[in-house]
């Protein structure tokens, strides 16, 4: 008579993933940072009251291309994003290129947002040329070391400060409501003229201000650390952009 044999079970290691919620964190902290708040004023001044046509014109660019990147989320679930997109499709030298020119326009892009934070918080707290400083070195030092940490510091710290951020906009919405329900006359007077300052300034101005929309992209970049990302990516970007 054989001995049975007993086997041992066996324990899977799993690491921690990125939920819904965290994805659409992800996506909605991209867009909602310190460039939404820069290319209003600068779409403003180039048009005035007219740079809610390159607002809207913008948003339509970004919905259609982050739709594409939830397509591809969908066929390639893989970390890396555009990287591996391109590389499946043109193969290794095209998404070399592509990746590595995405690190460079994020690395140059990422020096605004200390720049507006400090100028902001020294409207508030006026801190001097030193404070200013400090204030960015700060800035920098919490952001990488929430990155440092792995995946889910990095999601969770963007998750309390996509909250925190959606506050301001919320009472701009909402007293925009009020002021329209209240005096709606004055309201759309204030949109007159439309174009005071012309036509001529609408592409840099639409250049700015669809920058204010992107953020989107880095949605898929972790995504074999996202739970069912053939799901989650796609409805996260859907939900995120609108």
């Amino acid at each position: 008579m054989g001995e049975a044999t007993v086997r041992k079970p066996v324990t899977k290691l799993t690491k921690p993933r990125l939920g819904f919620f965290d994805v659409t964190c992800l996506v909605i902290g991209a867009i909602v940072g310190a460039d939404i708040y820069v290319a209003s004023s600068f779409g403003a001044g180039l048009l005035g009251p007219a740079a809610l046509v390159a607002w809207v014109a913008a948003g339509v660019m970004a919905a259609i291309i982050a739709l594409s990147f939830a397509q591809a989320a969908m066929l390639v679930p893989r970390v890396g994003g555009s990287y591996e997109y391109v590389r499946e499709a043109f193969g290794p030298a095209a998404g070399f290129a592509v990746g590595w020119s995405l690190w460079l326009a994020e690395w140059i892009s990422l020096a605004a947002f200390p720049i507006a934070f400090s100028r902001y918080l020294n409207v508030l707290f006026p801190l001097g040329t030193l404070g200013i400083t400090v204030a960015k070195v700060i800035f920098m030092s919490f952001v990488t070391a929430s990155n440092y940490l792995g995946a889910m510091a990095a999601g969770r710290v963007n998750d309390v400060l996509t909250v925190a951020k959606m506050g301001p906009l919320a009472v701009f919405a909402l007293l925009g409501v009020i002021k329209l329900v209240a005096d709606p006359v004055l309201f759309w007077s204030r949109l007159a003229p439309f174009a005071p300052l012309g036509w001529s300034g609408f592409g840099p101005a639409l250049v700015t201000i669809f920058w204010a929309y992107a953020g989107f992209e880095l949605a898929v970049i972790p995504a074999e650390d996202i739970e069912n990302p053939r799901r989650t990516i796609p409805v996260a970007i859907g939900l995120g952009i609108s």
